[in-house]
């Protein structure tokens, strides 16, 4: 090899390892987008049972009778 020349083999090495590097750092980027996605679709679920929540606590009052409470008291939202 003259003058810093590089043999294919290494040049080819070079390229595989930008190229493996490359498709991993796009396949995390591609895994935070899909974790954004998530968030937001549960963000939203959220907001919607907060408007249900509120909703069916002005019909019923301050407090509401659940079947999870053993000994039958009220439990209250505060």
């Amino acid at each position: 090899m003259m003058n810093g020349e590089k043999t294919m083999t290494e040049l080819t090495q070079e390229h595989f390892e930008l190229h493996t590097k490359n498709k991993a750092e796009q396949h995390e980027r591609q895994k935070i987008k899909f974790l954004e996605d998530r968030i937001k679709v549960l963000e939203s679920a959220i907001e919607s049972h907060a408007k249900i929540l509120a909703r069916f606590q002005m019909t019923e009052g301050d407090g509401f009778k659940t079947d999870l409470t053993p000994d039958e008291k009220w439990v209250t939202h505060e």
